[in-house]
């Protein structure tokens, strides 16, 4: 019901995903040493080369797998340019530190992203939007070295201090305000039988808690007491509107949703407010550090251009946009 992200890991999201062009997980640019194709080079990072069919695959590659017409990709192809350069200057460090990705590593990250896919439906769902296995799985690749590259680059970097988090939250106050929220336990069924079942064992007596800890017994039935705060867009109606209205500590009635039929109690709720420090600690920690990371990252690439030799042949880039904007 709540997911959340290792410090690490939310701050790389925001530094490395920020990128206008490139914010789903498969569209990281392949750098492709192919100096000796007789395609013409549009950029050269130490001995790669990315050609104009290189650049070409990019683009439609970027467009179907976020849904972005080509023309607006073309329109800011020297952005694109920009991140292909810096991708390929980090795969040059990280080459030459001799920092490289284990076919375990590649297959572990693999699994965690086919896992929720049953048999070869996943190569199926990329056959759907055109794209190849084996060239995503090339890509994606890619993508886990330079985080692995920049993850052993900035591992050096200070911890953030309590001393700046809190500062950050005392300037900050207008960013760490919540909606109405609730804390609830909830159950919920496949079915309506199965549901007043478990209702007429509340009324009976039973600790609500308790049989959400027995929740694994029972055949489609689930439960949840994470002690999380949930808004009411977190919440699917008519639950959202039934938890904000209920008395806390109340015990619900069955509550029918797309995903089954809850039974629910109430046990905190609080107006609109702000949140406290102890409670965003972890944000700001996440955001100070991808600051500083971003920071950290913008003075190492100016290095990696000073120490490998970068061409962009910006005229071909022009005439490519020319070209293909309008299609």
């Amino acid at each position: 019901m709540y997911f959340n992200e290792t410090i690490f890991a939310s701050a790389m999201r925001y530094l490395i995903f920020s990128f206008l062009c490139l914010s789903f997980l498969f569209t990281w640019p392949a750098c492709s040493s192919k100096t000796g194709s007789s395609q013409a080079v549009v950029i050269t990072v130490g001995d790669r080369s990315i050609t104009v069919r290189d650049i070409e695959r990019i683009v439609d590659m970027t467009s179907l797998e976020n849904g972005i017409p080509k023309e607006v990709i073309w329109s800011s192809i020297d952005s694109l340019a920009d991140r292909i350069v810096h991708d390929c200057l980090i795969f040059e460090y990280g080459r030459d530190k001799g920092i490289t990705l284990s076919d375990i590593e590649l297959e572990r990250a693999m699994q965690d992203i086919v896992k929720d896919y049953p048999g070869s439906s996943f190569e199926e769902t990329l056959l759907n939007i055109c794209i190849d296995y084996d060239e995503w799985k090339e890509r994606f690749r890619e993508q886990l070295l330079i985080k692995k590259i920049v993850k052993e680059r900035t591992k050096s970097l200070a911890p953030i201090s309590y001393h700046a988090i809190k500062s950050c939250y005392q300037e900050s106050k207008e960013d760490f305000w919540h909606p109405p929220r609730v804390k609830l336990m909830h159950i919920v069924s496949n079915t309506r039988s199965e549901a007043e079942a478990v209702l007429a064992r509340l009324g009976a007596g039973e600790d609500m808690a308790e049989v959400v800890k027995e929740q694994s017994i029972y055949s489609g039935l689930q439960g949840d007491h994470d002690m999380a705060w949930a808004t009411r867009d977190m919440l699917p109606p008519p639950l959202s509107d039934i938890v904000f209205s209920i008395q806390v500590g109340e015990i619900s009635s069955i509550i029918q949703t797309p995903y089954g039929f809850h039974i629910t109690k109430v046990l905190k709720r609080e107006p609109k407010g702000r949140k406290g420090l102890l409670e965003v600690m972890g944000e700001i920690e996440n955001r100070l550090l991808g600051e500083a990371i971003e920071r950290h990252y913008t003075v190492w690439l100016k290095e990696l251009r000073d120490n490998y030799p970068v061409t962009v042949n910006y005229t071909l880039l022009d005439k490519m946009r020319a070209i293909n904007e309008g299609n």
